[in-house]
């Protein structure tokens, strides 16, 4: 399980607004950024995220050309804004969001985003019970079939009875 941070807009008045604009941002180590930084960055409009990558990564590229290390240390040595990327990646998202006027609400523990999502719109009654349509009559099954017995559960017939 992981932790999803909930943020939501200042700006918001209404529920269904404020359900709309909500964002859930994983806690922990992003892979995507690691792996793909400067794009992972771009994408998410992390302007001085980027710059500051670009930065890391021309000092321990400097630091690689100017110190006498060997080759293995070079190697290692760039893996340092990978792993600044990965670390602190969501946590530039949220300062960002804060930033931007969002306020943290809350925390949910789900296993993905959309777990995530549907966890916090459950334990929200003020939301969920203004954002969930009621169903229509038509919808709704007229009268019930009877399921026939036919002695088999799914592919395999019933176990028969020893005596």
């Amino acid at each position: 399980m992981r932790i999803w941070t909930v943020h939501e807009p200042a700006s918001a008045t209404t529920a269904i607004e404020r359900a709309e604009k909500l964002v859930l941002i994983k806690d922990g180590f992003s892979w995507l950024a690691f792996f793909f930084s400067p794009l992972w960055m771009l994408y998410h409009r992390l302007w001085l995220g980027t710059l500051l990558y670009v930065l890391i990564s021309a000092a321990t590229i400097a630091a690689g050309l100017l110190l006498p290390l060997g080759s293995g240390s070079e190697f290692l040595l760039g893996f340092v804004p990978m792993l600044y990327a990965g670390f602190e990646g969501n946590d530039l998202r949220r300062r960002k969001l804060e930033r931007r006027g969002y306020t943290q609400i809350g925390a949910v523990a789900a296993r993905s985003g959309m777990e995530a999502e549907v966890a916090y719109f459950a334990s929200a009654p003020e939301v969920a019970s203004e954002t969930r349509p009621a169903v229509p009559a038509l919808l709704k099954p007229l009268v019930q079939r009877p399921v026939p017995d036919h002695g088999v559960l799914g592919l395999f017939p019933m176990p028969e009875v020893r005596r």
